[in-house]
């Protein structure tokens, strides 16, 4: 278990996040962000440390929900993912290697989590706000959860899905293909399933 993944976890947010990106395994890229993107992929991995996920496919899918129903965002912010380069060649990737089939696959296999995810966000005090504040990465991860009302969902309860087998992966995608999903297509799955 990574130390931000703890509900009472002291490090600051900018302290989570490096300890999100220190967890990748040696080799795997990072998407940082350039001055086409803003701040949206720090953002992005933000949520991964205020919610408590790492990188695994099915972590991912489960923050899907936590950001749709537990957080404050614009649509057109959110939807800028698909207008960065390494988003939309993850992207194609992604649908080459597991098709539509294998999203429903993993969807299907995290259902149940992502119900109970959503439930959590009902009983958060305030949603949590995707576009990052500056102020928010020098506050404490504890601190925070406590403000917005966030409980984590236990990790030892999540599945590991081998949707994908590393063997089966191109060499120029397989260090990269979890970092980041595009959420559209997430986020029209979480409608059809809820």
């Amino acid at each position: 278990m990574l130390e931000y993944q703890k509900q009472n976890c002291d490090l600051t947010l900018a302290q989570g996040l490096q300890c999100y990106y220190d967890s990748f395994p040696e080799g795997k890229e990072v998407f940082y962000d350039t001055p086409g993107s803003g701040t949206l992929l720090r953002d992005h991995d933000c949520t991964h440390v205020i919610f408590g996920l790492d990188i695994s496919l099915d972590q991912e899918a489960i923050l899907d929900t936590w950001v749709l129903w537990g957080s404050r965002f614009k649509w057109s912010y959110m939807l800028g993912y698909n207008r960065l380069p390494q988003i939309k060649e993850l992207t194609k990737f992604l649908f080459k290697e597991l098709g539509i089939s294998g999203f429903l696959r993993l969807y299907w296999n995290v259902i149940a989590i992502k119900r109970k995810v959503i439930y959590r966000t009902f009983k958060m005090k305030k949603k949590w706000p995707f576009k990052v504040p500056e102020e928010f990465l020098n506050m404490k991860i504890v601190d925070l959860r406590n403000i917005h009302g966030i409980f984590l969902y236990p990790i030892g309860s999540f599945n590991r899905l081998r949707l994908c087998p590393t063997h089966s992966i191109s060499r120029q995608f397989r260090n990269a293909y979890v970092s980041i999903i595009y959420p559209g297509f997430f986020i029209q799955l979480e409608v059809f399933f809820f």
